[in-house]
């Protein structure tokens, strides 16, 4: 048996609190603070601008907008390419004309020369509707989840790695809020990848467990979670430094949306990589344990392979004999 590194079991009140803690939290967070919705989920409009004044910046730029109220700005690609993206929310009775307008006469009173190089205009109505796709697709995906592990293994794995995931995604809204990033549909897609990157890690691990449990099902189920996470430890931590190595470039040099979806992908890696291993598992361990999720008696039951089948008709038949051997050499009836 490969040694234990962590005693994931054994200290599951640590772990479990941590995650508890946390979740407890984002909600918090998610409840007191609110989020930063974008452009995609609020009705209101975006206009990308290039100013050809070399020496202005981002704060000129807000300067000059400061009073429009609503506005929002920030960079698009390098902060030396004077390209910026202006967002604001619609008063009553403004349409996208008018807006524009108002954004372009506050900056030709400030600067001499500038490009608009893209107008977009969100309306309530398909606002709305992004934010009920939104949802849906997260829950979507958690129910196809929930059905693709029970299937692949059994209820008490489907209810550990969906209250796993759900912990992950309650986490990340929790960052999203307290670091002021924007709800768009650029975050919502990395916090579906986040989904998915947790439950492979998952997979991976219930698959050691399962494995553990087919090739002797009377062992202690504490161990059997140990070496579930210790034997795929070493593949989860190559995993994730590889991701991060991957996407930590991404949120140093870039800006905008790809930088937010980069700095949620760290985040999300770290969370996700931290419940497969300690949530999910722990989770298990104590359904498990639970007569009405005994995955140990499952796994006999359902273990149909041959060697399995072979194993148990030599206990069966070494049984018999040690029966057999017992009545005849018990007590007889002389008549």
């Amino acid at each position: 048996m490969k040694s234990i590194s962590f005693n994931v079991v054994k200290h599951k009140a640590i772990y479990l609190g941590i995650a508890g803690a946390m979740v407890i939290l984002s909600l918090a967070l998610v409840f007191l603070k609110g989020f930063n919705l974008g452009i995609d989920f609020e009705s209101g409009l975006s206009v990308s601008v290039k100013i050809d004044d070399q020496n202005v910046g981002i704060e000129d730029v807000r300067k000059a907008l400061s009073g429009i109220d609503g506005v929002r700005v920030q960079n698009i690609g390098a902060s030396d390419d004077g390209r910026y993206q202006i967002r604001m929310k619609l008063s009553a009775g403004q349409d996208q004309r008018s807006a524009e307008s108002l954004i372009s006469r506050n900056l030709e009173t400030r600067f001499k020369s500038f490009t608009q190089l893209e107008s977009n205009f969100i309306g309530a109505k398909f606002s709305s509707s992004l934010i009920t796709g939104s949802i849906k697709a997260v829950a979507i995906a958690l129910a196809l989840i929930l059905v693709y592990v029970w299937i692949r293994f059994k209820v008490a794995y489907a209810i550990s790695s969906i209250l796993a995931l759900i912990h992950d995604v309650i986490l990340m809204l929790g960052f999203i809020s307290i670091s002021g990033f924007e709800i768009s549909s650029t975050t919502i897609a990395a916090i579906l990848t986040i989904i998915g990157y947790s439950l492979n890690n998952t997979i991976v691990i219930f698959d050691r467990v399962r494995e553990k449990i087919r090739m002797d099902y009377k062992q202690d189920i504490a161990l059997v979670m140990d070496f579930g996470v210790n034997s795929s430890l070493t593949r989860t931590t190559y995993s994730s430094i590889t991701t991060l190595l991957a996407v930590i470039p991404l949120a140093v040099l870039s800006s905008g949306d790809v930088r937010s979806f980069a700095v949620c992908m760290i985040f999300g890696v770290i969370v996700g990589t931290y419940s497969s291993n300690f949530v999910a598992t722990n989770i298990l361990f104590l359904l498990g344990k639970n007569q009405a999720f005994d995955i140990m008696k499952q796994e006999e039951e359902d273990d149909l392979s041959d060697a399995a089948m072979a194993r148990r008709m030599l206990e069966d038949d070494d049984k018999g004999r040690k029966k057999k051997r017992k009545e005849d050499n018990g007590p007889k009836i002389l008549v």
